[in-house]
């Protein structure tokens, strides 16, 4: 079972992050577990503080306008802590969830000024990669669960890391808990081989490898899984040609998925590349809430590849 005892939500008093403290409310009450709602000022905001027209809450102190906030998202009916601070966003909202402890964070992908590109960069994007817990970017007109599941169906993508072996962990307790379809998925991306102008037409060869790239990676993502993953929830494994971020945002599209699980890298140069290709369009892309989970120094690695495909799929 997953175990979320305390979630932190940082709020720019926008209405993008009023649907991400929503959010974050629901899924507390789901978890019975504590909200601490933060507003972090530095000069911009501050400069944008004054002024009432961006600011319908204002009446007093920086604390009563940040419960007020908050109660006005619902959270009058579970007690909640309050905290304001100054600094720079990303850093302090890093720092706040390691002294709190944090299981979860919960946040908006946009802010007051509505450039979600410049806040990704800048403010989310950071949290992700470097939060010492799981990050639930929630996109604007996502609506919080007001029924008994919270996200049902879940869709946890992998590319076979030791970040989407916890992403897969923490899916399959999530789907549990709500009893939800799990749509485990991996893309294959393929790149189109070049002669002159036009792509080559493939093979049969091609054909075949591709399909026995297929079947080797469904084979993967099963023995993934718990060995009493089918009892625990409902899951169902996909394997797609496609770039990764497209795939997962078709398929989360074309199930109505309620929440997108993935694994983000953060470890370097490369692993940044990575976040910018998949992590982040997906984030930006969704229409639904997307859990992003690293990797700690003790993950636990995915079940390796077989020195053959083509041997795996004969075993089969």
């Amino acid at each position: 079972m997953i175990t979320i005892h305390r979630i932190l939500c940082p709020v720019d008093f926008s209405e993008y992050s009023l649907a991400a403290l929503r959010q974050a409310l629901a899924i507390a009450r789901w978890h019975e577990a504590d909200v601490t709602v933060l507003h972090v000022e530095d000069r911009l905001l501050q400069t944008a503080r004054a002024d009432a027209r961006l600011r319908p809450h204002v009446s007093g102190s920086p604390e009563e306008d940040l419960r007020a906030f908050a109660e006005s998202a619902g959270a009058s009916v579970r007690p909640i802590d309050v905290h304001v601070t100054a600094g720079e966003p990303a850093p302090v909202i890093v720092e706040h969830a390691k002294r709190e402890t944090a299981d979860l964070i919960v946040m908006g992908t946009q802010g007051r000024s509505g450039l979600s590109r410049v806040l990704l960069g800048s403010i989310a994007e950071r949290v992700v990669r470097e939060a010492p817990c799981p990050v639930m970017t929630v996109p604007p007109g996502a609506q919080a669960s007001r029924g008994v599941a919270p996200f049902d169906p879940i869709l946890c993508a992998s590319d076979f890391s030791p970040s989407c072996r916890r992403a897969l962990d923490l899916a399959v307790a999530m789907a549990q808990e709500a009893d939800a379809r799990l749509l485990l998925l991996h893309a294959i991306e393929v790149p189109p081989v070049h002669t002159g102008v036009l792509p080559m037409a493939a093979t049969i060869e091609d054909v075949i490898d591709r399909a026995d790239l297929r079947r080797s990676a469904a084979g993967r993502l099963r023995r993934g899984l718990p060995e009493d993953a089918v009892f625990r929830c409902h899951p169902e494994v996909l394997v797609v040609d496609g770039h990764p971020a497209d795939s997962i945002l078709h398929v989360a599209h074309d199930e109505d998925v309620k929440l997108i699980v993935m694994g983000a890298q953060t470890r370097g140069t490369i692993d940044r590349m990575l976040f910018g290709s998949t992590t982040r369009r997906v984030i930006q892309g969704a229409r639904c809430p997307v859990l992003s989970v690293r990797a700690d120094e003790h993950a636990a690695p995915w079940v390796p590849w077989p020195d053959s495909a083509r041997e795996e799929v004969a075993s089969a």
